[in-house]
């Protein structure tokens, strides 16, 4: 396991996620080389998902987990102004 695939492991475990990528070796097969996300709890398919294909890349899952951080984060600063009010 490389270490990006670790560090997107992580990220994703952070964010309840679990990280799945592609078990196809061959290049230029399917979705040789791509990711998705499931619902830690439910393991539902949650991104990265077409008809039980993977479609994102690791750039692609790192970019979402960290705009659901930037979005956890706004949200918790909205309710910290009310609380404040």
């Amino acid at each position: 396991m490389s270490g990006t695939d670790q560090a997107l492991r992580r990220l994703a475990a952070n964010r309840g996620f679990r990280l799945v990528k592609s078990r196809i070796r061959t290049p230029g097969r399917k979705d040789h080389g791509k990711y998705g996300l499931r619902d830690a709890q439910t393991d539902k398919e949650a991104f990265g998902f077409s008809r039980h294909r993977l479609t994102a890349s690791a750039a692609e899952i790192e970019e979402h987990l960290r705009g659901l951080a930037e979005l956890g984060w706004k949200a918790s600063l909205r309710t910290r102004r009310r609380v404040a009010d």
